[in-house]
């Protein structure tokens, strides 16, 4: 089961709060990329316990993917102490991801 939280702009800044590292994918529903990184992001998220994970859909969301620059999908930022540290864009291997994950948390 799944434990990314689903972020808007009523939650978004509380959820980067609660955490000391915060691991946002930034995605939309046409994008097909985001759709294949899905299922490698969910397993990311079952197996770093000690990281929020949340998505942010930009379609719905446009101010949040403003604020943060994001320009192409997918999309990856970290945030650490409520501010963004490192990012990674586009579709990447699981192995990938994972390295990317296991360094910065």
């Amino acid at each position: 089961m799944s434990r990314i939280v689903d972020v808007d702009s009523s939650n978004f800044d509380s959820v980067l709060r609660s955490a000391r590292k915060v691991f946002v994918d930034f995605w939309a529903p046409w994008c097909k990329p985001c759709e294949r990184m899905n299922p490698l992001i969910e397993r990311l998220a079952d197996r770093h316990n000690s990281i929020t994970f949340a998505r942010v859909n930009v379609d719905k969301q446009s101010e949040i993917a403003s604020r943060y620059h994001i320009s192409s999908l997918p999309a990856y930022v970290f945030f650490s102490d409520s501010r963004p540290s490192e990012s990674k864009i586009g579709a990447v291997s699981e192995r990938e991801l994972e390295r990317f994950v296991s360094e910065i948390g």
